[in-house]
């Protein structure tokens, strides 16, 4: 059973500490809360990559390779996911537990962590020019896997349309263009602005003494503070006043079709938001549910149909892979389905394997090290406190009736239709 403490140990900076015994690795995370802004995305997604290129201290990759063999093999991950309309910049080092070693080192690897982050390798006012320039091209590689991936390309217009005009329509990696404009200078400005004036969570999970590690955490890391950037909650309810149907025309062979809906539920409720959560499971959540026996088995339209549900923007999308010419057929066996869960025609069977797959979907991801840290951040995010065992009852109680009331506010908003069809 895990032991969790959480703390603020400066001005806008948080400590949480998940002790586990579990686990023979510890995982450190340091987690940079930016709002999503059109302005800042594209270097919110390159900032981490080219910090984890060298700092001052280890100023190549090999040399920065090299000091993480020597704590033992440690691990660094670096990246940059959209949460909400949230972008995280997160560090993460996996390093071997202090207990299985002959010598203390998890001071060194928050010192690691702090010279990548607060002493970053600077050139002639700028981050080194080839460092940018790599890691701009693998960012625009990214965004063109986007497009080349036609489910991934349709799920993201269809937010794009959906959501024209807010903030969760904003591409996290930005665009080639917004990409192709940063410069080192550019960046390193931005840099000295977010490291400043943004919260940053900072989560160990491990087996360690808890008083110790955080004693070493103050002592190692350390960062100027300035105004914090108030992150402003998403805006979870709109009224649809009409549906937007888009078709675009490319060169596939497999039609996509996603709809996209406002769910209009606060997270914070959480009896109607997990009611919700396992309705759309009913729906869409795998091979218990009434889209992939109704819609993809008995009539044999799609290759694939999921729904699931953004938990912070309150959206949920239904995302199909069909042949064009069954689009209107598939559409329509969509709305029924969606209307058969919202009038409360679930069987038993249905409800009893949608709860069975959500728990066990949720004591899977929080079972390997990371998963809690993950969980636990999820918390933060959404200002809620709930534990894993209490989302795990709230959802082995919900009724239909439960799932019938969540899901009356659902409204349908936006159809986007991926077509080879000019």
């Amino acid at each position: 059973m895990e032991s969790i403490i959480k703390k603020e140990i400066a001005k806008g900076m948080g400590l949480t500490l998940i002790k586990t015994e579990k686990f023979k690795s510890n995982l450190i995370s340091i987690n940079i809360q930016r709002m999503l802004d059109k302005n800042e995305a594209a270097k919110n997604s390159l900032l981490p990559q080219v910090l984890a290129s060298g700092c001052e201290k280890y100023p190549s990759m090999k040399e920065l390779s090299d000091r993480l063999d020597d704590l033992y093999g440690a691990a660094l991950a670096a990246d940059t996911s959209k949460r909400g309309e949230r972008q995280i910049i997160s560090f993460k080092v996996l390093n071997t537990n202090d207990k299985y070693i002959d010598e203390k080192i998890f001071g060194d690897i928050i010192e690691l962590l702090n010279d990548l982050i607060t002493k970053p390798l600077v050139i002639d006012g700028g981050f080194k020019k080839e460092y940018v320039e790599i890691e701009k091209e693998n960012l625009k590689n990214k965004v063109l896997s986007i497009i080349n991936d036609k489910r991934s390309y349709a799920h993201k217009r269809c937010i794009e349309i959906m959501c024209e005009g807010e903030k969760f329509s904003i591409p996290s990696a930005g665009t080639i263009e917004e990409i192709d404009a940063i410069t080192p200078d550019s960046l390193y400005e931005h840099y000295k602005k977010i490291i400043k004036n943004s919260r940053i969570d900072i989560i160990v999970e491990g087996d360690f003494d808890c008083e110790e590690i955080e004693n070493t955490i103050k002592s190692h890391f350390s960062i100027e503070r300035g105004e914090i950037q108030h992150v402003v909650r998403e805006e979870f309810a709109k009224e649809v006043k009409e549906v937007k149907k888009v078709d675009e025309a490319m060169d596939i062979k497999q039609g996509k079709l996603v709809m996209g809906f406002r769910a209009n539920t606060d997270y914070k409720d959480a009896k109607k938001y997990y009611a919700l959560v396992t309705g759309v499971g009913v729906l869409g959540g795998g091979p218990h549910s009434k889209l992939f026996n109704n819609v993809r088995e008995k009539e044999s339209l799609c290759y694939y149909i999921f729904a699931n549900v953004d938990k912070y923007k309150s959206i949920m999308m239904i995302s199909s892979g069909i042949e064009v010419q069954n689009r209107e057929k598939t559409e329509r066996l969509i709305m029924e389905n969606l209307d058969a869960v919202r009038n409360g025609e679930i069987t038993e069977l249905e409800l009893v394997n949608t709860k069975k797959s959500l728990i066990n979907g949720l004591r899977s991801s929080c079972d390997g090290l990371g998963g809690m840290s993950e969980f636990v951040f999820s918390q933060e995010l959404g200002r809620t406190d709930y534990t894993v065992e209490e989302i795990i009852d709230y959802v082995e109680n919900i009724t239909v009736e439960d799932i019938v009331d969540a899901m009356k506010d659902i409204q349908e908003d936006t159809v986007y239709f991926l077509t080879n069809e000019k």
